[in-house]
Formats: C-alpha cells, structure tokens, sequence
C-alpha cells in the first residue's frame, strides 16, 4: 500500500460534533482481590453488555473498551445524559441479579460534547480527540456513582429534569464543571448481605454435601452441614443461618415437615429456604 495514499485519506478529514461518555469501574483492583476468577469475569462481562445496552438504547454506540474502561459516543448530548440518568438508575439492580462479588460495583462517568475530526471510513475506535479525552479525565475526577459534565454539554441540555450541580472551574481541565447523582428519592434500596453469609446445609448424601462446602468456600460463605431435620431444627435456632439449603432427596415428607415448622416458628420463620 502506498503510504503517500493513505497519508492524503487521513488529510481529508470531516469535522463532526458528538457527545462522549466515559465510564469506569471505581477501585476495580481491590474490588476483584481474593475473588473467584469466573465470578469476576462474568461479572465484569456482564457490565460491559450492561453499559452497551443502554447506550444503544439511546441511539448511541460503545467506541471503545479497554479492560473496565468504556467510550460510548451519542450524536445528541440529550441521548447522552438520558444514558447516564439510565446506567446510575438501573446500577443497583444490576448489583443485585449480575454481580457475582462481594462488593457492589460503583462507576464514574465523564460526559463532553465537542467536534472531532475523522475520515469517512475510520473506524470508531481509531478516533484520536481532545474531546474525547476530557470526557475521560472528567470521569476520572467524579466521585463514585456520580457523573461530571463539561460546561459544554450542560448548556446544549435545553430539556432535561437532571439537577445538574455546577462544581466550578477546573483549573487543569481549563473548563466549568458541572454533577450529576441520584437524588435520595431515586436511589433504588438494596439490601447488603452479611459478610460472611452463614448457610445451614441440609444434605443427607455425603458426596453432594462435599462438593457443596467447597463451592459455598470458594465464594467465601460460612457453611454448616445437617443430616437431618431434628439437627437442622435445632442449627436454625441455635446457629442462627442467613439461608437455609434444603436437599430434594431427604425422605418423603420429611422436607416438607421440616419447611412447616420452621414458617410456624416465629424466630427462624424470615430465614430464606431454597
């Protein structure tokens, strides 16, 4: 290929305004430290698909992925901030059903719109701009579960029922700084497990019971092991477990009779069965 040719394609560049998102997983290290490598990457996965979800959903696309960092671009900053609104609102429940860790996963976000330049057929993650690299630093300055716009893209919003708090003048930056977070009324409550979670497994056969210490071991759980429902009648009380593991193959009846009395036992009866 003739270097001088494609040299002059790169020349002939277009000028196009876009609004960026930067997003990234705060203390990403610590929060996989002493995890199991599966959880942490489907975990980590899932996010990924979480944040490109709900960028397409508002017309945009994700440019750019290096390792929990994310670039998401949007043609309109309106499409842009109603994606930011999206990923902090939906962030707890995502915690709830996808994260496999011990710890929530919190992001920062940076947002700012400006022009960069490009050719017709470049790819989008070969975009080298200043625009997209204060949104980056302004994600790098946000507090966790929290977003930072640039002066830029706040005064574009002409409709948004986001209360933007304005920080002020970032003298590295060299712009006006403006947050976003959830309001009280909006954060959705989640409930945090006991770390370690305390388990009472109820399993008469000794090879199933085995290969269930070592997984429940792996995700740093506390398990104590039963045979049979008089014993685990008494751990539920004296023991006092979080969650209660009930084996399909203990004798006919008998797991039904040792469901019925702990729901008919006020002081074990909140204590989840599955």
């Amino acid at each position: 290929m003739d270097p001088t040719n494609a040299l002059s394609g790169y020349l002939n560049l277009l000028s196009k305004t876009s609004t960026f998102v930067s997003v990234d997983v705060a203390d990403s290290t610590s929060l996989k430290m002493g995890e199991n490598e599966q959880d942490a990457i489907y975990t980590f996965l899932s996010y990924h698909k979480f944040i490109r979800q709900h960028a397409y959903d508002q017309h945009g696309e994700v440019i750019s992925i290096s390792g929990d960092g994310m670039i998401c671009r949007f043609q309109r900053p309106e499409d842009a901030t109603a994606a930011v609104h999206q990923v902090l609102t939906e962030l707890a429940a995502f915690n709830k059903r996808q994260n496999r860790l011990a710890r929530p996963i919190q992001l920062r976000l940076g947002v700012h719109t400006g022009e960069v330049l490009e050719t017709e057929g470049q790819a989008a993650g070969q975009i080298i701009s200043h625009t997209l690299d204060l949104a980056a630093k302004l994600q790098q300055t946000a507090p966790p579960n929290h977003a930072r716009f640039s002066e830029e893209t706040a005064t574009l919003l002409k409709q948004t029922s986001l209360a933007l708090i304005r920080i002020g003048w970032d003298a590295k930056l060299k712009i006006n700084v403006y947050q976003y977070g959830l309001t009280q009324s909006e954060k959705v409550a989640t409930r945090q497990m006991p770390d370690p979670v305390k388990i009472l497994v109820v399993e008469p056969d000794l090879d199933e019971l085995m290969h269930l210490k070592k997984t429940l071991f792996t995700r740093r759980h506390e398990a104590l092991a039963v045979y049979t429902i008089h014993q685990a009648t008494l751990c539920s009380q004296s023991w006092k477990p979080h969650v209660i593991m009930l084996s399909g193959d203990l004798p006919w009846g008998t797991g039904w009779e040792l469901l019925k009395g702990l729901r008919s036992n006020p002081k074990v009866s909140g204590i989840p069965v599955i």
